[in-house]
């Protein structure tokens, strides 16, 4: 990274001069003059890159926000003449994916950065795994899912389904005990609520009990509430997790059920910075 190879022979140069132009050859002096050099030299380069990134996501942002809004009048008035729905849902759902794909190309914007700040890197790859996500391209997800931060249970529990999808059981036991010691109490929700699924798909009831004990004591939810009774009681056809909405869903474990179509961002209609400030 630039910032840091700059910094440090800044830091280096004011050290020397201080060291050797002085008599004495006051070291102590000379420490503080590279540390004042190093941020000298750091601390603008860092603002400029933090400013240019709120710039690129906050464009972004925009962006989505004000095609969304133009596909919801659009579906709006469209609504009374579709007779099928289904080819009406097909629409904006075609929509939706070329907004993204224009979002994802906005993104590139931030390749410039990279050698300046290495968390730059980071930041854009979660928005564009979360983005690829939501249109079904999961292919392309995975490739940034492991590339991100996750610094939101929703991208956890992401990455957890599809390791399911793959049939990767052994990682998305591990991933499950990491998101549930990342994430506490009601933000490890999600965490348990795709993980007790993702056991009863594979006819582990009792394990799915397991998690959902702890989970209900914890994340005190009356989703997995629900849920523990239906297995403890032998109700497994009745295990759901509809409950906890368009969250769930936005993992597209499971279809949504019919509604007519609206459109609408997920991840609550806002792309996460992955802990971008």
């Amino acid at each position: 990274m630039l910032t840091i190879v700059l910094a440090v022979l800044a830091a280096a140069l004011a050290w020397s001069g201080i060291y050797w132009g002085t008599e004495g050859q006051h070291w102590v002096w000379a420490a503080f003059g590279a540390l004042g050099g190093f941020v000298a030299v750091s601390l603008p380069i860092n603002l400029w890159v933090r400013k240019r990134m709120e710039a690129i996501f906050g464009g972004i942002q925009n962006f989505l926000v004000s095609s969304q809004d133009a596909l919801r009048h659009k579906v709006g008035a469209l609504q009374m003449k579709f007779s099928n729905q289904q080819k009406l849902l097909e629409m904006v759902e075609k929509e939706q994916a070329e907004s993204v794909r224009k979002a994802l190309d906005m993104l590139e914007a931030v390749k410039p950065l990279n050698k300046w700040n290495i968390l730059a890197e980071k930041q854009a790859n979660t928005l564009r795994a979360q983005l690829l996500y939501q249109i079904k391209d999961f292919e392309e997800a995975d490739k940034y899912l492991d590339k991100c931060f996750i610094m939101d249970p929703l991208l956890q529990a992401m990455r957890m389904a599809r390791m399911f999808k793959k049939g990767q059981f052994k990682e998305l036991e591990k991933a499950y005990h990491k998101g549930v010691g990342r994430f506490k109490y009601d933000k490890a929700l999600l965490i348990y609520a795709t993980y007790s699924w993702a056991l009863v798909q594979q006819n582990k009831i009792d394990e799915a009990i397991a998690v959902l004990n702890e989970g209900k004591e914890k994340a005190e939810n009356n989703v997995l509430k629900q849920n523990w009774e239906h297995l403890v009681n032998g109700r497994v056809k009745r295990f759901s997790n509809a409950g906890l909405g368009e969250t769930w869903y936005a993992l597209q474990l499971e279809p949504m059920p019919a509604v007519r179509p609206q459109a609408q961002m997920q991840f609550g209609g806002r792309p996460n910075r992955g802990g971008f400030r």
